[in-house]
């Protein structure tokens, strides 16, 4: 079973609490559903001088455009009826999307259709590659979010203590994304059931080359941006501002996804 992602260290001092407007965030429709809006703005991005990690400094301020953002993790049932839709004639072969080989993961193939195993359906989707999440989302005419929408998503959906740091309690895996921790309007799981895949490269100092408005990540990379923290992750993790990372091609109990559409 591969190891869940950990940081490199340990967050430092607490650092002043990041400010956005708040309040009831609009829920989708259509193409939507299921969704809610993030809107279009400036946000401080990152840690102050003397909190988390250095890949959070410097904080600076980012405009990101607004977007639809999903309300919960793709499930291993929503996942499931994906490979269903795209059977063998998909972007690429299976066992480059989802690890059906290990016996921990929630899917199986059953005959040529495949289904989550007992009790797995409402469960965030893990042992998916960068990749497969990306297949996902492109199927559903959506995409992975950003490293910097994630964050204004999760400072929106979130109701934040002071210093950013969410007291969750000791897990033994993820819940279901219906009692997952809960957000504003109705956005659940964000922070702590699992780590979330997001379109970036990872870049340790890109922060302090970041362009202010969208900022997409570095060009190139070896491992994509992953946020938001697990169950299995230690406080230092659990946290809006943490930023860490993944190796694209691999699978992890750990590390599932969730969507976002412009």
């Amino acid at each position: 079973m591969p190891l869940p992602p950990v940081p490199e260290e340990t967050a430092g001092p607490r650092g002043p609490v990041q400010t956005v407007t708040k309040g009831d965030l609009r829920e989708g429709t259509g193409k939507y559903a299921g969704m809610v809006l993030i809107p279009a703005g400036t946000f401080d991005m990152g840690s102050g001088d003397g909190a988390g990690r250095p890949d959070e400094r410097p904080i600076h301020k980012v405009y990101v455009k607004a977007f639809h953002l999903s309300r919960h993790e793709i499930t291993a049932q929503e996942y499931c009826d994906f490979l269903n839709r795209q059977g063998e004639a998909g972007p690429r072969d299976i066992k480059e999307q989802v690890q059906l080989s290990d016996p921990a993961c929630q899917v199986i193939k059953d005959g040529k259709r495949f289904r989550p195993k007992d009790g797995q359906a409402e469960k965030p989707m893990v042992y998916v590659s960068w990749y497969g999440a990306a297949d996902y989302a492109e199927s559903k005419g959506a995409r992975l979010p950003t490293s910097a929408e994630w964050e204004k998503a999760a400072l929106y959906a979130t109701e934040q203590p002071p210093g950013d740091y969410l007291t969750i309690l000791p897990r033994t895996d993820s819940v279901p994304i219906s009692i997952a921790e809960p957000g504003l309007s109705g956005v659940t799981g964000i922070i702590g059931n699992v780590w979330e895949w997001c379109s970036d490269w990872y870049g340790r100092d890109y922060y302090s080359k970041s362009p202010l408005s969208n900022p997409q990540g570095p060009e190139l990379g070896l491992e994509k941006v992953i946020r938001g923290g697990s169950w299995a992750s230690p406080e230092s993790s659990r946290r809006i501002q943490n930023v860490f990372k993944a190796a694209p091609q691999g699978f992890y109990r750990t590390v599932g996804f969730r969507i976002v559409k412009d």
